[in-house]
């Protein structure tokens, strides 16, 4: 025979109610939790496709194609501010000048550099020049170093039959290329005469956003405008993509903004993400 003592029971079952109460509320709001973030993520799908279609056909009334599945979704670069880094400046002019003989501060942010083949100006809004012998006969390998070396892409080489010409290259900054940071070659028979561009540190410091940036849906929209009051020729969007813009202004000499890059049938354009200012390339 067995006999069952109810009030223990009842105490038992109380007692593993009480103790699975806590774990049964937490399921229940992370459950809640879910669905809200579903139900959430649900509207914001709609409203960005909504968006798109309401750009695509105001695009369509101007005489423009725009594929949405263009649209970039997000801002991901943040605006930085750059100091000045002397040591790269040093290492740049001695890369083209060899031995650097001397180093002059001319006032006005701007040094001069001497070396055994020419001489280099370095200035604090980043920008230089370097003139003289400055390579021998392997000049295209040299370039491709130096991009190399100071984060450029690789150069895009136009020269004659008799290795005259130019070259350009891009500097690309954390990943993202600088729309207006360009280095330019300049090649004499076979040999680099001299180089102008702009070099930038490699590290900055993140700028406080006194506004949100520029959405591509925003981006666009400035386009459009530009485009309609302009009357600039263009029937097709091409490509959308995010690049930083180097500015000097009167409280920092150097600083790196987003901007959208929005690439047609006819020409390349820059939206800043900040003043949303377009631009021609």
């Amino acid at each position: 025979f067995f006999f069952f003592n109810d009030t223990a029971t009842t105490e038992i079952y109380t007692l593993s109610l009480h103790d699975a109460l806590p774990i049964l509320i937490l399921a229940l709001l992370n459950a809640f939790l879910l669905v809200a973030l579903g139900i959430r993520g649900t509207e914001e799908h709609t409203a960005r496709r909504t968006q798109q279609q309401e750009l695509v056909a105001l695009f369509a009334a101007d005489g423009m194609t725009l594929d949405p599945a263009l649209i970039p979704a997000d801002t991901e670069l943040s605006a930085y501010t750059l100091l000045r880094d002397e040591t790269l400046e040093k290492n740049a002019a001695a890369f083209w000048l060899g031995t650097i003989s001397e180093r002059t501060a001319q006032g006005g942010g701007i040094y001069t550099y001497s070396g055994s083949h020419g001489a280099a100006v370095f200035r604090d809004t980043g920008s230089f020049d370097i003139a003289g012998t400055l390579s021998g006969e392997d000049a295209e390998a040299l370039c491709r170093d130096f991009c190399k070396k100071f984060s450029y892409t690789e150069p895009v080489f136009t020269l004659d039959e008799t290795g005259s010409g130019t070259a350009t290259a891009l500097r690309q900054w954390n990943g993202a290329p600088v729309s207006n940071c360009a280095v330019l070659f300049t090649f004499n028979g076979g040999v680099v005469t001299a180089i102008s561009g702009s070099l930038l540190p490699d590290t900055g410091t993140v700028a406080s956003e006194e506004q949100p940036l520029l959405s591509a849906f925003a981006a666009l929209t400035a386009f459009q405008q530009m485009r309609h009051e302009s009357s600039s020729v263009v029937s097709t969007i091409t490509d959308i993509s995010l690049c930083y813009e180097l500015q000097s202004t009167a409280a920092t000499t150097m600083a790196l903004v987003p901007s959208w890059h929005i690439v047609t049938d006819t020409a390349s354009f820059y939206v800043n993400c900040v003043s949303g200012a377009v631009r021609r390339a």
